[in-house]
């Protein structure tokens, strides 16, 4: 009787812990990556929130991983990590768009549902984009710029402010600038790249701009140097003040730092990116196309594999900046 009576124990709780770990393996949260250009840079801070506010909302895990470092191969490395460890899903801005599309199809052939943002890799079979129309807002800078200097038929000389050399959301930036203003008389007489480092971006502006007095225009295809105060410009500040009527400054990017920059009228167009919906977007339809639903509101573009998720933009200038930062 009282073998009889420990093995009918033994089955019962042999069937109790089964149903636990049905139950635990059941309940898995679902595990999503995101992966910004490198740590530390705070221009991708409201994605992380946002990326943050979707895990919340979704009941999911989201996690924010980078390389300390806005090198291709150093995230590569990240991605590898995340395939070792099967996550269900990745979104990542690529640091460059063909250095990363092998280790991105390594993931997707493992199963791991794989979009971008903000900087895309078409090539390497992800699912969808979740970001800016990059080139169109090249174009917009480039219409603002010629707006600026329509009263003058003299040689406007124009100084590029880019990121990563290479970088999908740069060059196309740089591209519809550029087409935009090639039949002008707008002229680029200089490029310099600061990697998307923040520290580097003042260097080269304040280094450039005190070399050459005479440029007329600085177009920031990134908004990395009003990432700091004005007081960290001095050379820009003084350039910019000397002449504001003929010295032009038009930048990508509103971050609530830019306000100070605005005060001082040392900024004349910024064209800002809706960096908070990458984070949410990319999380909310990876989750979607993972538990086998479809992605919202994406369209597909001639020519753009995949889908394009536009998160949209807007121009603020000294006319509407107090808008953008009531009081």
């Amino acid at each position: 009787m009282k073998k009889q009576f420990l093995f009918l124990l033994f089955v019962c709780l042999s069937t109790i812990l089964y149903a636990a770990g049905s139950q635990d393996t059941k309940e898995k949260k679902v595990i999503i990556a995101v992966v910004p250009q490198q740590l530390g840079n705070v221009v991708f801070l409201p994605a992380k929130e946002g990326a943050e506010q979707a895990g919340k909302d979704l009941g999911i895990t989201m996690e924010w991983q980078a390389p300390v470092r806005a090198e291709a191969q150093l995230q590569a490395e990240v991605i590898e990590g995340l395939i070792a460890r099967n996550v269900d899903g990745i979104a990542i801005s690529c640091n460059h768009p063909d250095a990363l599309k092998d280790v991105l199809k390594l993931a997707i052939s493992k199963g791991i549902i794989v979009s971008t943002f903000d900087a895309d890799s078409p090539e390497s079979g992800r699912e969808f984009y979740a970001g800016t129309e990059n080139y169109q807002a090249g174009v917009t800078c480039g219409e603002e710029m010629l707006k600026l200097f329509s009263g003058t038929s003299n040689t406007v000389k124009v100084a590029i402010l880019e990121g990563i050399p290479g970088a999908f959301d740069i060059e196309s930036r740089k591209s519809g600038f550029l087409d935009t203003i090639a039949d002008s008389n707008l002229e680029v007489v200089y490029t310099g790249a600061c990697d998307d480092d923040v520290d580097k971006s003042v260097t080269i502006v304040e280094d450039y701009t005190r070399a050459n007095p005479e440029i007329d225009a600085w177009f920031m295809a990134g908004g990395w140097p009003y990432i700091v105060q004005p007081g960290a410009l001095p050379e820009m500040t003084k350039w910019k003040l000397s002449d504001p009527e003929n010295h032009k400054v038009v930048t990508m990017d509103v971050f609530p730092s830019s306000k100070a920059f605005f005060d001082k009228d040392l900024i004349d167009v910024a064209v800002g990116q809706d960096f908070y919906s990458m984070g949410y977007l990319s999380v909310e339809n990876l989750h979607n196309l993972i538990t086998g639903g479809s992605i919202n509101g994406g369209l597909k573009k001639e020519g753009f594999p995949g889908l394009f998720i536009d998160t949209g933009g807007k121009i603020v200038t000294p006319d509407n900046y107090k808008e953008e930062f009531p009081e």
